[in-house]
């Protein structure tokens, strides 16, 4: 796995209201199943204006003809491509997304120079968003190397809240998985689960209403 250079993708536990679905453009125009990226080390342009998120994210290939290594970030997080054909899936939300390379002493935080484009939800989508009126708590943990962690990460949220509603949200990967719970349809409390290598899950993060 590269290393990210900046950022991490931090929108699971972004401040909006949660919905099973995400207003999507006309569903029978044709969208990217890839998106391609394309950056010379002054501009970034993609080829494709709507792409198709599939369930463990956007995937995406930057090709970068500059000639020396560029700084691709994007909502929410960054990582670097080399020369040539660099593919990426990144958890950019349903809705706009937008990307930009640009060289590696450029000021990440710079405004401008940003490419969009449309990302289309995955079948049964559900945000991971979370919309807490008085506050939430948002909590991260730590473990020893080796941990173990649960074998159902959903019967494990459901302890954490109280018995509430459970179900996955966000995109999924062999690495990362996102459950939230829900009351009375609205979610309440978003949990972040990291694979443990050994086939069970381990809570890292937990974001819930106060």
């Amino acid at each position: 796995m590269r290393r990210r250079l900046f950022g991490v993708c931090v929108w699971l536990v972004l401040v909006a209201c949660a919905e099973a679905s995400t207003p999507q453009s006309d569903p029978t125009q044709p969208a990217a199943d890839v998106i391609d990226v394309r950056c010379d080390g002054t501009r970034t342009g993609v080829d494709d204006p709507l792409v198709q998120a599939r369930s463990d994210g956007v995937h995406l290939v930057v090709h970068n003809s500059s000639g020396s290594t560029l700084l691709v970030g994007w909502s929410g997080g960054g990582d670097g491509a080399e020369p040539g054909d660099t593919r990426f899936v990144l958890p950019i939300p349903p809705g706009e997304g937008k990307i930009r390379c640009q060289p590696t002493s450029a000021d990440p935080g710079a405004p401008g120079g940003w490419a969009t484009f449309e990302v289309r939800a995955p079948d049964g989508w559900m945000s991971p968003e979370i919309d807490c009126p008085n506050g939430s708590v948002s909590g991260v943990r730590d473990y020893a190397e080796g941990a173990r962690g649960a074998e159902d990460p959903l019967a494990d949220a459901k302890d954490a809240a109280d018995g509430a509603d459970v179900m996955f949200a966000g995109y999924r990967t062999d690495d990362d998985v996102i459950v939230v719970a829900l009351e009375d349809g609205v979610t309440t409390a978003v949990y972040g689960y990291v694979s443990d290598g050994h086939g069970g899950w381990l809570l890292s993060t937990t974001d819930a209403c106060s």
